[in-house]
């Protein structure tokens, strides 16, 4: 029988297929979906989405995966095992379990179409294997939900998390960024999100907020204003605990049209009535309508829905807020209409954190005078609406040559009141191109702050980064520059191993001390060798004394003796008696004569030589 060639290639064609998409299935059942192959789970930092079903996680990008626009991302990851478990607790059906991981799927695919400042930036889809399904966006702080203080689903608590109270002024501003979200998703994306809860907000590790959750979302049709696919939602008239599978959004911040039956006038009015639940939580920190999914408790708390629940309501947020909550779908603002409300409107600290916000697009002469009136509000700043919505826009800036004098203080500033790691995942990447440009005053500034940075960096960006700007400031001509920089070696010799201190450090401050014609550059170079003394080997002393004693060849005046006679203590200290007997007496006993000592000067250096002289005898 003649072989056909063509037949047996497909053969194999198809069979390789076959095995390749069985190795890439069985790979991906062993490793898991594809976000977390590609990025490596550091700490968790909250929960979210419906029922707080998703854990999200800080993530890095390993080796070899696809590039992300982000030095750090979140992974969100959800266990479909520990889910069936607590279906199955709860004695729910599998139908359920499927209805509800669709929802999540649903979610997923609509983050990934949604393009807004306000939605969530999804950096890798949704993928999932029979364990699990997992997803990364852009870095997130926690849900709104975990700042309020729900914290379910979140394995070892945050510290960032514990106890955390938001501010009016963040408050408001959040509240502000969700309803340009939902503006845009009524105007221009026609969608009704139906989900507006603490669950489905998201804070960013730059602070902003952003929705996710869109789940329940349908299309809003724009020539009725209604759903497209209108459906009401079933909730139970007795209280019922259904978080372990919500398959419906959370009663509390349900509109009214979405739960009765045959209400035909449904909108992305809807939204409002949620965002209004959630703004009432949010600022009375305590839910409105606080149901248990019952929904007699519901249509009771809105009927006697009374002037008292608003008593802790500013009094120029009560009318929006009580449109908002309307039962008439039709009396309730829109989204763009509560951003004029005098609650935003009348606040100037708002105002100035809304010109953040779009800081980048204004030019330098609007900044300069934005700059000026802001250096005057940081005393009506609380730490958290500094750090999370002040310093992300001004590193943003720091790229602008012309306004960084006046950026940088305030950058410094707040980054004073940052542990490490937020430093380095926040503010530091923002500084680097700083470090590598600076000149003169900023130079200056830098190096001014230079504890700070050594303090708060990493070694590996200490070297890479902090240590050339340091090297430049040596270097420099500026005695300001040379001073500043020398009484910043110590602590930068803390972190430095020996080898790349006699390298880098020690032979600059020996130059300094040699070659200025500054008095005061000189005193402090003495000084600074003096304080570096122990740190350094036998071979690193004997240079300090050279220097010493060319400096004293030249300089007789009362502070180079004085700074001498520190570095001559500071010796005799790290090395012993016999080593200052040997090497340090020889230097110090011809300055005894120096006529520019005072009385209390020469007996310091009196003391000094026969305090060595005593113990040398006593040694013999």
């Amino acid at each position: 029988m003649a072989l056909n060639m063509k037949t047996l290639t497909q053969a194999f064609a198809k069979a390789s297929a076959v095995i390749e998409k069985t190795v890439s299935t069985t790979v991906q059942e062993v490793t898991g979906p594809r976000p977390l192959q590609d990025f490596e789970l550091l700490d968790q930092v909250g929960s979210g989405g419906p029922g707080l079903a998703w854990r999200i996680y800080t993530a890095r990008p390993r080796d070899g995966a696809p590039s992300a626009p982000y030095p750090v991302v979140s992974v969100w990851v959800l266990d479909k095992r520990a889910l069936a478990e607590a279906r199955a607790r709860a004695g729910l059906s599998k139908a359920a379990e499927d209805a509800f991981l669709d929802l999540v799927r649903a979610d997923a695919a609509r983050l990934v179409r949604l393009r807004h400042p306000g939605v969530l930036h999804v950096v890798q889809a949704l993928d999932e294997t029979k364990a699990a399904m997992a997803m990364a966006t852009e870095p997130v702080f926690a849900s709104v939900s975990n700042a309020l203080g729900c914290l379910d689903n979140v394995g070892k608590v945050p510290k960032e998390l514990k106890g955390m109270e938001m501010g009016l002024l963040e408050i408001k501003h959040g509240l502000l960024q969700v309803a340009e979200t939902l503006d845009f998703l009524h105007n221009n994306a026609h969608l009704a999100h139906r989900a507006i809860s603490p669950e489905t907000v998201f804070i960013t590790s730059s602070g902003s907020w952003k929705l996710g959750g869109f789940g329940f979302a349908l299309s809003v049709d724009q020539a009725t204003g209604g759903l497209t696919a209108s459906q009401q939602f079933h909730y139970s008239d007795y209280d019922v605990e259904d978080t372990a599978l919500p398959l419906q959004p959370s009663l509390n911040y349900t509109a009214p049209e979405l739960v009765r039956s045959g209400d035909s006038k449904v909108g992305s009015a809807c939204d409002m009535f949620s965002f209004g639940c959630l703004a009432y939580h949010l600022i009375a920190r305590r839910p409105l309508l606080d149901c248990h999914n019952n929904v007699k408790m519901y249509m009771n708390a809105l009927t006697y829905l009374t002037s008292e629940a608003f008593s802790n309501i500013p009094s120029d947020l009560v009318s929006d807020l009580q449109r908002m909550l309307s039962v008439d779908a039709v009396s309730r603002p829109s989204a763009m209409a509560f951003t004029g409300s005098s609650f935003f409107r009348d606040d100037t600290r708002l105002r100035a954190l809304r010109f953040l916000d779009h800081l980048l697009e204004r030019d330098n002469m609007q900044k300069t005078e934005f700059l000026k009136a802001l250096s005057d509000m940081w005393k009506d700043f609380d730490s958290r609406v500094l750090r999370y919505k002040v310093l992300p826009p001004l590193c943003a800036e720091l790229r602008n040559m012309v306004m960084q004098p006046m950026i940088l203080p305030m950058v410094l500033t707040i980054a004073e009141s940052q542990d490490k790691a937020d430093f380095e995942l926040s503010t530091l990447p923002a500084l680097v191109p700083v470090f590598t440009s600076a000149s003169g005053e900023t130079l200056l500034l830098l190096v001014k702050h230079a504890d700070l940075i050594i303090n708060k960096a990493a070694q590996e960006h200490l070297i890479s980064h902090v240590l050339p700007m340091l090297v430049r400031a040596y270097d420099d001509n500026d005695p300001r520059l040379q001073e500043e920089v020398l009484r910043r070696t110590v602590p930068l010799s803390r972190q430095l191993d020996i080898k790349l201190l006699k390298q880098a450090v020690l032979p600059r401050v020996h130059g300094l001390a040699l070659k200025t014609t500054v008095a005061a550059v000189r005193v402090n170079a003495l000084r600074c060798l003096g304080d570096l003394v122990p740190s350094l080997d036998k071979e690193g002393i004997l240079g300090i004394l050279e220097t010493v004693k060319r400096c004293t060849a030249v300089d007789h005046s009362a502070p180079t003796l004085m700074c001498t006679l520190g570095v001559a203590n500071a010796i005799y200290k790290q090395c012993g008696v016999e080593f200052a007997a040997e090497y340090v007496v020889p230097l110090i006993f011809p300055l005894l004569t120096a006529h520019q000592l005072n009385v209390q000067q020469f007996a310091k250096y009196m003391l000094f030589v026969k305090d060595i002289t005593r113990l040398k005898r006593s040694a013999v």
